[in-house]
């Protein structure tokens, strides 16, 4: 059969559009190392991001309780016991795609970025900084991941035309490739549309990097 009757239009084997609300609705996990801190809720209609959070037992070792599960880790650099230095570093080691954003009471002298951390706030701030600062940092997160897949997803739907245009037998694939690809199409938009230019400069920063 031939086989260019396989290699149709990107856009005629692609499923209907995909509601964005819905691909921005996945729920992110965010894990507070911090004794006192209580997060504004993330679970309103006007929050850019579904989120459960869970907060750090100190009655038990911190690092019983690090696993790469969690999307952004909110972190108390003035934590002594456990020392918020070694928290951050185990969660570089374990989980290295993790978010952290580490708060502090002034600015210190060794910067938590500067070792690891993505975002450094010093307080006091406002609960709409921390929030809006969360929901940036797993929107970036989110948009990253999303252009992975896309770049991965175009350069598998390349090899397979030419296998499909060489005879091989991989339509199915194909097609999956592509329904795949649009979805990721359409997510990246979707979040590109929730970040304002500024946090959309700092995500291809972020890729670059």
């Amino acid at each position: 059969m031939n086989s260019s009757l396989y290699l149709t239009t990107f856009n005629s084997i692609c499923p209907p559009s995909i509601d964005r609300a819905v691909l921005l609705k996945s729920t992110s996990r965010l894990f507070v190392v911090h004794p006192t801190l209580s997060l504004p809720d993330l679970g309103t209609d006007q929050a850019r991001i579904a989120a459960t959070v869970r907060q750090a037992d100190f009655d038990r070792s911190i690092l019983d309780q690090i696993d790469d599960s969690y999307d952004l880790l909110v972190l108390d650099w003035e934590l002594e016991t456990p020392d918020a230095r070694g928290v951050l570093d185990a969660f570089r080691q374990r989980a290295p795609e993790t978010q952290i954003l580490a708060l502090a009471d002034d600015v210190p002298t060794d910067d938590p970025v500067d070792r690891g951390a993505d975002e450094l706030l010093v307080r006091p701030l406002s609960d709409g900084k921390l929030q809006s600062t969360i929901e940036r940092l797993l929107l970036q997160q989110a948009y990253e991941t999303a252009m992975d897949d896309f770049f991965r997803l175009s350069t598998e739907r390349a090899l397979l035309e030419s296998e499909l245009q060489a005879g091989l037998d991989v339509t199915d694939r194909y097609r999956s490739v592509v329904s795949d690809l649009y979805d990721a199409r359409e997510r990246t938009a979707a979040i590109r549309d929730e970040l304002s230019s500024d946090e959309f400069d700092q995500a291809l920063r972020q890729l670059l990097e």
